[in-house]
């Protein structure tokens, strides 16, 4: 499973708010969709690797390669609630 992070948020309600704006009709997790419907991406609150809250996103098996999508997403969110985000080996996306 591959995964990217918007780590270093203060406050779960917060981001769980700006998750029911831009992923509507879904939570916990919250689904990024493809144009016929199928999932590319799990979003769920969580916590961060240095304490603190997380938005941690796992891409579906059949949507491996839709980074673009969910990075999009995140940087959606990171406008809003700020935080960095990071992929499964801590690199930071620019």
């Amino acid at each position: 499973m591959k995964s990217y992070f918007l780590e270093g948020l203060s406050d779960s309600n917060s981001a769980r708010k700006e998750l029911c704006v831009r992923l509507p009709n879904s939570a916990n997790p919250w689904l990024l969709h493809d144009g016929q419907g199928d999932v590319i991406a799990y979003f769920e609150i969580a916590e961060g690797e240095t304490g603190g809250v997380a938005i941690q996103a796992d891409m579906s098996g059949r949507h491996f390669n839709g980074d673009v999508e969910v990075i999009d997403v995140l940087r959606d969110l990171q406008k809003k609630l700020g935080g960095t985000i990071t992929d499964d080996d801590d690199g930071e996306i620019n």
